[in-house]
């Protein structure tokens, strides 16, 4: 069974959620060791990197899969194409998974430094792609003291992680989301992540800065397979017009972030204007 069958149901096993804690241990050890090996290095070096290759690992445990150079002549889809598109083929790009015809790409920050990527693999190649982003639904702040590398203070972020806040990133992805062989993959999980404080005055309260987001629970996953998964953005609660203002009461989705999944809804075709409703310009649903 392949990986987006089995999760298309949103359900993760407990034999996952198990693998996937000792996965997570196997990292943060690895890391423990780099980190032994450069007196200069500690919680954070290496970014998000934990994150990144336990999911990596949880997806495909075969490391000959991970980091492949995608091969733009392989199951090309753009036969007797003129120079110019021959040479957009010979771009470099490699996939953080490539298993079968499937490139798995882990993305944990923003989706847009992934649009170019994807436009080629689509154009030029026959991969499927699955995009697979994660959500720390629980999360626990660590405050870490610079100079001594202890932690002065764990507590729960109030801030909970939702679907909703993948909506102002969907627009990286409006022109794929039709596309058979495009998905996007949201993984919950429970989070800690780790601050370090920087440089301050003597009058002014400590800042501090992200350093390390460490997986901890794997909770369940949703994946987005075409057009209609994108429903779960457009609430039965909406009224038949409304507006941006509206859809963000509805929604929880605010300011320019409400603006931006609306205009991509109506891109993929699950809204569309309407007129308008005083000076603001009003939509309905669409599909």
């Amino acid at each position: 069974m392949s990986y987006q069958e089995k999760y298309s149901f949103f359900e993760i096993s407990h034999s996952d959620t198990l693998r996937f804690r000792r996965i997570v241990l196997d990292v943060m050890g690895e890391a423990c060791r780099v980190s032994d090996e450069n007196s200069s290095a500690g919680i954070g070096t290496l970014g998000e990197k934990q994150m990144h290759a336990a999911i990596k690992r949880f997806i495909c445990p075969d490391c000959q899969k991970h980091e492949v150079v995608i091969d733009g002549s392989k199951g090309c889809i753009n036969s007797g194409a003129d120079t110019k598109d021959n040479e957009r083929k010979k771009r470099r790009f490699v996939a953080d998974i490539l298993d079968r015809n499937t490139i798995y790409e882990i993305q944990t920050g923003q989706f847009a430094p992934l649009k170019n990527k994807i436009s080629w693999v689509l154009e030029n190649t026959s991969y499927n792609i699955v995009v697979i982003h994660p959500i720390a639904e629980t999360k626990w702040i660590n405050l870490i003291d610079s100079e001594s590398g202890d932690i002065k203070k764990r507590y729960r972020s109030r801030v909970r992680g939702k679907i909703n806040d993948i909506a102002s990133e969907l627009y990286a992805f409006e022109n794929f989301i039709d596309c058979p062989r495009f998905s996007l993959v949201i993984l919950i999980m429970e989070a800690e992540q780790y601050k370090k404080n920087i440089a301050k005055t003597s009058r002014s309260r400590p800042r501090y800065k992200k350093y390390e987001l460490i997986p901890v629970n794997l909770l369940r996953a949703h994946i987005f397979k075409g057009v209609e998964d994108y429903k779960i953005f457009v609430p039965d609660t909406l009224p038949e017009i409304f507006t941006v203002k509206q859809y963000s009461e509805k929604t929880g989705i605010r300011g320019i972030e409400a603006y931006s999944i609306v205009k991509t809804l109506c891109h993929i075709g699950l809204l569309r204007v309407n007129g308008k409703i005083g000076r603001a310009v009003a939509y309905s649903r669409g599909l």
